[in-house]
């Protein structure tokens, strides 16, 4: 399915975006997400992001956010977490490198030094490409790919 996203930084007032995104989940890929498949857990979640102030990044598609990514620094602000979530039938190779691209250029804006993206199937070679395209060849930017393929569905 060929999309046009609109991916872009969401604020604090965007949470409800990601909210309602999270609860479009099935109970499998929530559970993975967020701990629990319960929408308690979503709210609960998402208001950690807040107080963690998270970089919060979504892909909307006809005015809906369809993904999502969610950058967690850690205490130092040095090292992150890149969090990312799609629902199932906006998956694309497409929308998966416009997200890693725009999670690296975030990252960086922050001055996040190290970052781990979760949640992407076969990752690293995209992490690569997405890397070379945003980074260039040389840079001091760590990026590590886990790969959790039950957060994708």
């Amino acid at each position: 399915m060929q999309h046009n996203p609109d991916i872009r930084v969401i604020g604090p007032s965007g949470i409800e975006d990601l909210h309602a995104h999270l609860l479009r989940r099935d109970p499998k890929n929530r559970r993975h997400c967020v701990g629990s498949a319960d929408d308690r857990a979503v709210e609960s979640h998402c208001l950690k992001l807040l107080a963690a102030r998270a970089i919060l990044i979504g892909a909307y598609i006809g005015g809906e956010m369809r993904a999502a990514v969610e950058i967690i620094p850690d205490r130092a602000a040095r090292a992150a977490d890149a969090n990312f979530s799609i629902e199932a039938s906006y998956r694309s190779t497409d929308l998966e490198r416009a997200l890693i691209a725009r999670a690296i250029k975030e990252a960086r804006a922050y001055r996040l030094l190290d970052i781990k993206l979760n949640g992407l199937d076969d990752a690293q070679d995209m992490v690569q490409q997405a890397a070379a395209q945003v980074l260039g060849q040389r840079s001091a930017f760590a990026l590590s790919a886990g790969l959790a393929t039950a957060a994708n569905g």
